[in-house]
């Protein structure tokens, strides 16, 4: 290589999404499995089916998943962190809406020793009641911080405003819903959880056949003891009018707002032009909102903006930080640019960075096998239809100025925006 020769910049050619493939062990657990990279490590996600909607907290969802490894009938938490650690072994928990995710990193020549250990976990989790007062303390201790993050009670707020006040994904977290979960409690949705049927388990990385023997060894011995929760998908109530809700704190430093709109669904044919749309206005750096709030009028370290689609809907939302004496500068510049967007929409060289970082984005889904097990896992906890890789790659290819304008007059409006600030 010549390194005095520039290299060439070029357009990203056609991409495609290697398969994965799906089987159905004899138990009932789908297993899922991408190959590939050249490192000897693995990526293991069971994914329980009862997510935050049907257990009733996130805490409950969290807490039913990472204190599993707190202890068995046969192995104490000290016992079981010891042969994570000594085998190189990392866990991880992902509640979700309607699903609860234990993830697992692992080294393959490890895969036999540790398998049979995550499996007596998973089957014989028994919830002491030690490890879980522990883990409570430390929500909760996290629970009273956020309670000083304006930017944690904006986001609240508004996905509240966005779910509705009833919706099981629109409640707020409290003190209460903490500190009453009980061993008892986990210990029956663990009951209910062991239902292999209605688990799903994803399996990534340069995995060998020992490795897939180990983990279909431990999955196909998950036992039929619970019935599993049904997956309970209620729409977000639909919002008729701009919302607005406040949370005062005299002593805050800075105040925190978010502000958006309901949006069509996924399967909708304008989710992924409107998608393309929200970028151009803050889903970069180079995009409109930091280019003025930020750059020009210097109003916030940053401001994004971003579309949220799941089973249950999706909206449009737009977060940003800055000094309290800024919110209706900051409010009026939002409205501005978005209604700026239907008429003056990214041509030229602003277009085509916007083409470019979207494309590389979607590249990166590309970039390790669990990127693209994560893709596949995507289908099952927030609905994505199949085949949207290639649609939103052909959706960037196509995407003109036109397009554009048209997504932003339609769905862009600032007087149907609903709005939470935090802060004073």
């Amino acid at each position: 290589m010549n390194r005095k020769d520039v290299p060439e910049v070029r357009p990203f050619g056609h991409l495609t999404v290697p398969p994965e493939r799906v089987e159905v062990l004899p138990n009932g657990v789908t297993l899922h499995s991408v190959y590939g990279g050249d490192q000897p490590v693995s990526r293991l996600s069971i994914a329980f089916e009862g997510g935050v909607a049907e257990v009733g907290s996130a805490t409950v969802a969290n807490m039913f998943v990472s204190q599993m490894v707190e202890g068995t009938l046969s192995r104490t938490a000290d016992e079981i962190a010891d042969i994570l650690d000594y085998n190189g072994a990392r866990i991880g928990v992902r509640p979700q809406s309607h699903h609860c995710v234990l993830d697992v990193w692992f080294l393959n020549d490890r895969a036999e020793e540790l398998m049979p250990v995550i499996g007596d976990c998973v089957i014989n989790a028994n919830y002491p009641e030690s490890p879980l007062e522990t883990a409570k303390l430390r929500a909760l201790s996290s629970f009273m911080s956020s309670r000083e993050d304006v930017a944690a009670l904006a986001d609240e707020a508004f996905t509240r405003i966005m779910y509705g006040d009833t919706h099981p994904l629109g409640q707020p977290l409290t003190e209460e819903l903490i500190t009453s979960v009980s061993s008892e409690q986990l210990r029956a949705v663990h009951q209910r959880m062991m239902c292999p049927k209605r688990i799903h388990a994803f399996l990534s990385g340069c995995a060998d056949s020992r490795v897939e023997q180990s983990v279909r060894e431990f999955l196909q011995s998950i036992p039929s003891q619970g019935e599993g929760y049904t997956i309970d998908v209620r729409p977000m109530d639909v919002v008729l009018n701009p919302v607005e809700r406040t949370s005062w704190k005299q002593d805050a430093f800075q105040n925190a707002i978010v502000t958006g709109l309901q949006a069509p669904p996924r399967s909708h044919e304008d989710y992924i032009p409107l998608r393309l749309t929200v970028m151009a206005l803050g889903g970069y750096f180079g995009s409109r909102l930091m280019a003025n709030i930020r750059e020009e009028k210097g109003l916030t370290y940053g401001i994004s903006a971003y579309l949220l689609g799941c089973q249950e809907g999706s909206y449009v939302a737009v977060s940003a930080q800055f000094d309290c004496s800024n919110t209706d500068i900051v409010r009026r510049e939002i409205a501005a640019e978005m209604a700026r967007m239907a008429v003056e929409p990214p041509v030229g060289d602003e277009l085509r960075r916007l083409k470019l970082h979207a494309a590389t984005s979607l590249a990166e889904i590309l970039d390790t096998p669990a990127g693209i097990m994560g893709y596949y896992a995507n289908q099952l906890f927030v609905g994505t239809p199949p085949g949207y890789f290639e649609c939103q790659q052909d959706a960037i290819h196509n995407l003109t100025s036109s397009k554009i304008a048209e997504m932003a007059a339609k769905y862009l409006q600032p007087d149907k925006l609903s709005t939470a600030i935090a802060g004073r």
